[in-house]
């Protein structure tokens, strides 16, 4: 997307950036900067449907790219579209999810006879390219919203660029100000916005990405969007939609998808088809609003494989809360689950586990479910709740356990968690996600001792597969890769690496090297767990 150096390497951006660095801390603070404003932009939510979840729906998102942030360093963007693809929430969430793919697909591949050039000019390039990617994602583009504003935006750097193409900032910051200004314009062009007298969540969204890019180009700090400064949503108007379905195709040509979103857009609206088709991975992700969430379904076989299939029932009546509390250790995974919208408890921390967990479950209001993720929490959530559950009764409050095992089988149930869904539902899915989730460890004996796998002293690196040692050897990555070949021998298509504060720093390269060797295509997810005494956890699915 933006050009090289006719050295070939990445040609500068930002001021002693490359732009592969730009790309990176882009990213990184657009996620947190709409984590940051995720409450305000939903109170925002008007339109399509007023259920209130913009917000949430960008911070999943981004989050999810955001954790493949690594790989982007490594020249390995194909792994941050995958990412986007696979992370998309909701209507925004898409669209959001095309843009940034869109950026990667470019830097990856290259513009069709770009050179090196201006750095203003490939900021206006940038915004230009993602403007179009998020139109052609849309069935059916709508003035108003998000499409609109990072239109409006992406004109302003080309004439900025004209003006000053050297100036990278100065082409930002006339985007910035353009987006301010058609968000601004978008309760003008869009009826329901006027009506309730806000600006489009997703609009605004947009302008807060442009106002990440001024900051990391040298420009004003970010500030997020308060929740102070919204006005409350109303509730949504008769005869909206009934059910959001999202899904994601696999294997399916550009053709296919073409038919599709048209397939869709018969049949419900805020259609919106995101992905590369036909090569590689071959991956897309389809939303729609429809009320018959089967049809939607129906429409895409023969389109190609499907997975991850979401049906949520569009209510804009505020669903009861529901919160989920999972027990970690490390500062990675606290990240983790509070950026996938859970309650962390740090077994770390300065008190007591029974004690910190016995106060998050007290302050805590609504349904609530634990994820202790090791055997002895699990003991202890499960006598504490039983405790608990005569404090809250007549409350018509849940409080569950689901018996995680293990921090990948955590991350695993927290990921498949639908907030709109039925409380049941949600536990049963969740739990499902969980036991489906085979996990594993790589750790150092700090003593002698006979194991199942036989002596081990030491040094020695033992590997875990559901609890049991099966593994020893004296390099964490031989014996890594020796427990990803046991989790993954009965099957599988995701394999999580959960790096420890301990980790090589060569592994997790090493397993995408293995797994892009495995004899059935894996996708490969990586998070820097920050656990001790683990170098690494491992969880197939």
């Amino acid at each position: 997307m933006l050009p090289s150096s006719r050295s070939g390497a990445p040609a500068p951006l930002g001021p002693g950036s490359s732009v592969w660095e730009t790309f990176d801390a882009w990213l990184r603070r657009s996620s947190t900067l709409i984590g940051e404003s995720a409450d305000a932009l939903d109170a925002l939510n008007v339109f399509p449907v007023s259920d209130a979840d913009t917000g949430s729906n960008l911070q999943l998102t981004l989050a999810g790219i955001a954790r493949a942030v690594p790989d982007v360093n490594r020249g390995n963007l194909g792994a941050v579209v995958q990412a986007a693809i696979l992370s998309a929430h909701g209507n925004s969430g898409a669209i959001v999810a095309e843009m940034f793919s869109s950026v990667c697909r470019s830097l990856e591949h290259g513009l069709p006879g770009a050179g090196p050039g201006p750095a203003g000019t490939r900021v206006a390039v940038l915004l230009a390219t993602v403007a179009e990617a998020a139109r052609r994602a849309v069935a059916r583009p709508i003035a108003g919203t998000i499409l609109t504003v990072a239109a409006d935006a992406a004109r302003a750097a080309w004439a900025a660029a004209e003006a000053t193409p050297d100036d990278a900032l100065a082409v930002a910051r006339a985007a910035q100000t353009e987006a301010r200004a058609a968000l601004l314009r978008t309760p003008d062009q869009l009826d329901v916005l006027a009506e309730a007298g806000v600006v489009d969540a997703g609009g605004q969204a947009y302008a807060l990405l442009v106002d990440a890019l001024v900051e990391v180009l040298g420009g004003e700090p970010a500030l997020p969007l308060a929740a102070a400064d919204v006005r409350p949503r109303p509730a949504a108007a008769a005869g909206g939609p009934e059910y959001e379905v999202m899904y994601v195709v696999h294997d399916a040509s550009a053709e296919d998808l073409d038919a599709l979103r048209a397939r869709l857009d018969a049949l419900g609206h805020s259609v919106v088809v995101v992905g590369e088709a036909g090569s590689g991975a071959g991956l897309a992700q389809v939303h729609v609003h429809l009320a018959e969430p089967g049809a939607a379904v129906e429409a895409a076989l023969g389109t190609g494989r499907l997975s991850q299939i979401r049906i949520t029932a569009l209510d804009p009546v505020a669903a009861p809360t529901r919160t989920i509390v999972s027990v970690v250790a490390g500062p990675g995974l606290v990240r983790a689950v509070e950026e996938a919208g859970g309650v962390a408890v740090d077994r770390r921390g300065p008190r007591p586990l029974l004690e910190e967990l016995s106060a998050t479950l007290r302050r805590l209001e609504g349904d609530v479910v634990v994820l202790p993720n090791d055997l002895e929490t699990l003991e202890t959530a499960t006598h504490l709740v039983a405790r608990l559950r005569g404090e809250r009764a007549g409350r018509g409050r849940h409080l569950v356990v689901i018996p995680t095992l293990a921090q990948v089988q955590g991350l695993a149930a927290l990921a498949v968690h639908e907030p709109d869904a039925d409380f049941d539902a949600a536990v049963a899915a969740m739990g499902a996600a969980a036991g489906h989730a085979r996990h594993g460890a790589v750790t150092v004996a700090e003593s002698a001792a006979m194991t199942m796998a036989g002596r081990c002293e030491v040094g020695d690196v033992l590997g875990v597969v559901d609890g049991d040692f099966v593994e020893i050897g004296r390099d964490v990555t031989v014996v890594a890769t020796r427990v990803a070949e046991r989790l993954l021998a009965s099957g599988g298509e995701l394999l999580t690496v959960v790096l420890g504060a301990d980790a090589p720093g060569t592994l997790a390269a090493a397993l995408r090297t293995w797994a892009r060797r495995h004899p059935v295509p894996l996708e490969v997810q990586v998070l820097e767990g920050g656990q001790p005494r683990y170098p690494v956890l491992l969880g197939a699915e």
